[in-house]
């Protein structure tokens, strides 16, 4: 029975200037002066539709990402195009080369399902394209850098049950995400650890 007005953008909003009670941001608190609540682990993927795949070839290490069209998130006037991977041991950062940049994660997405190129994106966030079949993750024994969402806010105060609420309905839905995402194989269930 909450009645929410969303403000939707890929932009950290200001707590101070703008009117909003809460935020669901990738990466814990940067301010010691806010206040929040994890919801989850999420899992950036490298993902390419099965064409582009066919057409292309799968990167199987990081050293081959070189022959292959990124797809960018843009914040601000910072091109993500360095991505970093991991096989457990060692780093693996790569200086991708692309054409399409956007400060919009949809965009990037879309983008990807067309089969533009290849993107890291969150699993929440191509999580129906993943499930479907629409994109596919690449490169699973050199995982990106796992990421957490958070719900932030701007004061201790600011913490009522209406928030808790919807923290813990964040929770839920992830969750059930996550869950789905591992049934498939597409995830590891240790991305459910705290």
């Amino acid at each position: 029975k909450l009645s929410m007005r969303p403000h939707i953008s890929d932009s950290n909003v200001d707590f101070y200037r703008d009117s909003v009670d809460f935020a669901l941001r990738y990466g814990s608190p940067s301010d010691s002066n806010l206040y929040g609540f994890k919801i989850c682990n999420v899992p950036r993927l490298l993902c390419a539709t099965p064409e582009y795949i066919a057409e292309h070839g799968a990167p199987t290490h990081p050293d081959e990402l070189n022959q292959h069209q990124g797809l960018f998130y843009q914040l601000q006037d910072i091109i993500n195009n360095v991505w970093e991977f991991t096989d457990g041991t060692e780093r693996f950062k790569v200086k991708m080369q692309g054409r399409r940049a956007s400060n919009d994660g949809d965009l990037v997405r879309r983008w990807c399902v067309a089969g533009k190129g290849l993107a890291v994106k969150s699993c929440i966030d191509i999580s129906d394209d993943l499930l479907s079949g629409r994109v596919v993750p690449v490169m699973q024994n050199y995982p990106h850098l796992c990421a957490e969402l958070w719900l932030i806010c701007p004061s201790r105060q600011s913490i009522t049950p209406a928030v808790r609420l919807v923290r813990d309905i964040c929770r839920e839905k992830t969750k059930a995400i996550l869950n789905q995402l591992i049934e498939k194989g597409i995830l590891d269930k240790r991305v459910l650890d705290n």
